[in-house]
């Protein structure tokens, strides 16, 4: 980009310096001025959003970057809480396993039931 600007810029000054040595009349000259000076004025706007659309580029893909770091921190802590319920889930099931074999104690979801009744009694 930088040798692009500079080579148009080393154009732009020959085009002036054409400009300036032709041996047009005055007002050939100045309408062939207007038209460098709007040609110019283009390329300037035209490497003034390129480099602000580089800039933008750069952001977005930080951005992009961080959103996919989190989709992937997203999915494993999805995979631990999976692996933990399960865990947790079988511990439940032998703990009942356990007081139903040694007291007789209800199951955890009928202690719960039993308390709900309570509560709606009280």
């Amino acid at each position: 980009m930088f040798f692009i600007t500079i080579s148009i810029a080393v154009i732009i000054f020959l085009g002036l310096v054409t400009l300036i040595l032709s041996p047009k009349t005055l007002a050939d000259t100045a309408y062939d001025g207007v038209i460098l000076l709007v040609s110019v004025i283009s390329i300037a706007i035209a490497i003034y959003s390129e480099i602000e659309l580089n800039a933008e580029s750069r952001r977005v893909e930080k951005m992009v970057h961080e959103i996919n770091r989190m989709r992937e921190n997203l999915a494993n802590d999805v995979a631990i809480d999976k692996n933990a319920r399960y865990k947790l889930d079988k511990i439940i099931a032998l703990d009942e396993e356990i007081y139903k074999k040694v007291g007789g104690r209800k199951k955890t979801a009928d202690l719960v039931k039993d308390k709900k009744q309570t509560a709606q009694k009280a």
